[in-house]
């Protein structure tokens, strides 16, 4: 008996089954994407499903095949930032899929080149991925996520070599939006002292008066969504460094909550934790 597949069904199923699991592999991860890359992502692993419908390939060509598409759609997605990160993130979108396509063993499951083809409807299927999703969010938000000590580190910035108390984030994913550099983000009460007076009359302004900077000082703005609502951090270049290790090419964004909000005075995320071996 053949079994007729429609094309279109298959990729828009796909789509977004892999659009949940993506999503799921980033939440695991503390990652976050843009809608454009998702939708890019989601895109490239819906297209990797047409080696469904070539003639079988050799078991070493379908395998080979199938780690190289599992890493292109999660570089297509999330970028790699870093090693372990990346390595991370593929094995969690792969351990999702394997979840997915468990039902292997069910009768009427049909196979070839490492893909599946589950017999069930397609909006079952992509409830189904909705539910992982919403319940692995669930679980991040009733347990929270892992948390790591705060490390001693040194910010070189303007000039001027800070001290901080550095606490890695795996939830932190501020990012420049325009060219993509990394960012931390620092307190700045504790560690105003420590910085250049040009860079700390200005900050004074911008946090008291909302003062625009003056030209000279690599003053730019990054967005930031937190519960409080949207706003602008001002962030200059900076590097950071732990040890022997050093982590150029990022961007500080400064900080001044009403109330200290934890031993740290800089935030970073995954990206950078690794660089600098935490």
């Amino acid at each position: 008996m053949k079994t007729v597949v429609f094309v279109d069904e298959l990729l828009l199923v796909n789509f977004a089954a892999a659009a949940a699991l993506l999503l799921g592999a980033g939440l695991l991860c503390g990652r976050s994407c843009t809608g454009l890359r998702l939708c890019a992502g989601s895109a490239a692993a819906a297209a990797s499903t047409l080696a469904l419908l070539a003639p079988p390939w050799p078991a070493p060509l379908a395998v080979l095949y199938k780690i190289a598409s599992c890493c292109g759609v999660v570089a297509v997605c999330y970028g790699v930032p870093g090693t372990r990160s990346f390595a991370r993130l593929c094995g969690w979108y792969a351990a999702l899929n394997g979840l997915l396509c468990g039902a292997v063993v069910l009768p009427g499951v049909q196979a070839n080149n490492l893909n599946v083809l589950l017999p069930v409807r397609p909006g079952r299927l992509l409830l189904c991925c909705a539910g992982v999703y919403a319940l692995l969010r669930g679980l991040l938000a009733v347990f929270g996520r892992p948390q790591r000590g705060c490390f001693a580190a040194v910010l070189h910035i303007a000039g001027a070599a800070v001290p901080v108390q550095a606490y890695h984030d795996t939830g932190f994913t501020l990012q420049d939006p325009l060219a993509g550099r990394r960012v931390v983000l620092v307190q700045y009460p504790p560690v105003r002292s420590r910085l250049p007076a040009p860079l700390r009359t200005c900050l004074d302004s911008w946090f008291a008066a909302g003062a625009a900077p003056p030209p000279g000082l690599g003053v730019q703005f990054v967005p930031c969504a937190a519960v409080t609502g949207h706003c602008l951090l001002p962030a200059v270049p900076a590097a950071l460094c732990r040890g022997q290790r050093r982590v150029p090419g990022l961007l500080a964004a400064f900080c001044a909550p009403d109330a200290p909000t934890g031993p740290w005075t800089l935030l970073l995320g995954d990206d950078v934790a690794e660089e600098v071996g935490v």
